[in-house]
């Protein structure tokens, strides 16, 4: 796989001197995409490189450093660690790859099927919400608001 590395420090110094009042994730991913991944990169490179990207910036918004909202990444100008009731808990396999799905079909730019991306939400959030999580803490993981996260939980798949 021919992917450079990414950090962390990194992309928060790409936000706070390019996009100090934020930008889409999906443009993010594609400046990215265009530095680190070459031409003789094997496929699904671009996939392996946004599913890293996707875990440092919600690394980034667990510190605080960020914020991410219906597919756009802010750099947050004075950083503050959230309450520990509020933080976003850390993410295990099966919630993590829920998550990259909900992301991906976020950043999709051909492809905007409305009801996979709410099927896709309800999934992430019911599995956040069985292992314990909050509603706030799960709509924060994928950048929703509480009032939206509680409107997809309200009406179950189907």
């Amino acid at each position: 796989m021919a992917v450079g590395r990414l950090s962390g420090a990194w992309i928060l110094e790409i936000l706070r001197t390019n996009y100090p009042q934020g930008v889409l994730r999906r443009a993010l991913l594609d400046q990215f995409a265009t530095q680190l991944v070459s031409p003789r990169s094997t496929r699904g490179a671009k996939g392996r490189l946004a599913q890293r990207l996707y875990g440092k910036l919600g690394m980034l918004q667990r510190r605080g450093l960020i914020t991410q909202e219906e597919g756009a990444v802010k750099p947050v100008l004075t950083a503050r660690k959230p309450p520990k009731e509020q933080a976003i808990p850390l993410l295990g396999t099966v919630l993590r790859m829920k998550q990259f799905l909900v992301l991906m079909a976020e950043d999709r730019p051909e492809d905007k099927n409305l009801a996979q991306l709410r099927q896709l939400r309800w999934d992430f959030l019911a599995g956040a919400l069985s292992e314990g999580w909050t509603t706030a803490q799960a709509a924060e993981a994928i950048g929703l608001s509480t009032a939206k996260a509680v409107e997809i939980i309200a009406k179950p798949k189907g």
